[in-house]
């Protein structure tokens, strides 16, 4: 059963805000099983201009985020069917929406439920009571960071990409016979950092595990490539 909502529509509308931010015209999925608090919290965010879809419970709020592909998801956690933790779960382990920013909404206080949505990676908790100022300020602060977020994940790799390019003449300046060591390697890291674009684009995919590792083998690579170009020069 669905916590007790606080505000009515009227009370919702009367504190409505206009955002004038990052965050304006983003998209928003709300799941929320209780259909008072769903269309309340709906009425509120279109009024200031985002992009609504919603779901009644978790079950279909994992498919309408794979489908929508929301910057922000609004849900609640006592829910049938699928409660919010399970739907975290679920958000976290598609790679399509795994970054997704995930806002709880929530009357339950207890401090184990907090820490358990923290772990199981949700963004952040809005406690019930609240009003439109409130939920409207998490919003934006929540998609400004996801967009930071993101704008440094892209800079990080089209930095590593153009040490690559830089590394790839290094070798290409060696002769033939040794170079082709180091071309293959160069060849995979350089095809995994134009995966990484081309998902980060297509679906504002973070994949900091990768790039981590790309970083770590381009690193392993330039090293080995140094040592190459001393050998030679001291022959």
């Amino acid at each position: 059963m669905a916590d007790q909502y606080p505000l009515n529509h009227r009370q919702m509308k009367e504190q409505h805000l206009q955002l004038y931010s990052p965050s304006y015209m983003s998209k928003i999925l709300i799941i929320e099983d209780e259909k008072n608090i769903r269309v309340t919290i709906k009425e509120i965010l279109e009024l200031n201009q985002f992009t609504i879809n919603t779901a009644e419970n978790g079950l279909i709020g994992v498919a309408k985020a794979l489908q929508f592909k929301p910057d922000l998801i609004i849900c609640d956690i006592m829910m049938p069917e699928m409660d919010g933790f399970e739907t975290l779960k679920n958000i976290r382990s598609i790679k399509e929406i795994s970054s997704t920013p995930f806002l709880f909404l929530t009357a339950k206080t207890d401090k184990l439920d907090f820490r358990e949505g923290m772990n199981l990676g949700a963004d952040d908790f809005l406690t019930k009571p609240f009003n439109a100022k409130e939920l409207l300020q998490v919003i934006d602060v929540r998609i400004k960071k996801s967009k930071q977020d993101r704008q440094q994940y892209i800079h990080q790799i089209n930095s590593l990409k153009k040490e690559i390019e830089v590394l790839q003449n290094s070798i290409n300046s060696l002769s033939h016979n040794n170079s082709h060591v180091l071309r293959a390697p160069l060849l995979k890291i350089l095809g995994l950092i134009n995966f990484l674009i081309d998902e980060s684009e297509v679906n504002s995919t973070i994949n900091n595990e990768v790039l981590e590792m790309l970083k770590s083998a381009c690193l392993e690579l330039s090293v080995a490539t140094e040592k190459m170009e001393e050998l030679l020069n001291n022959i």
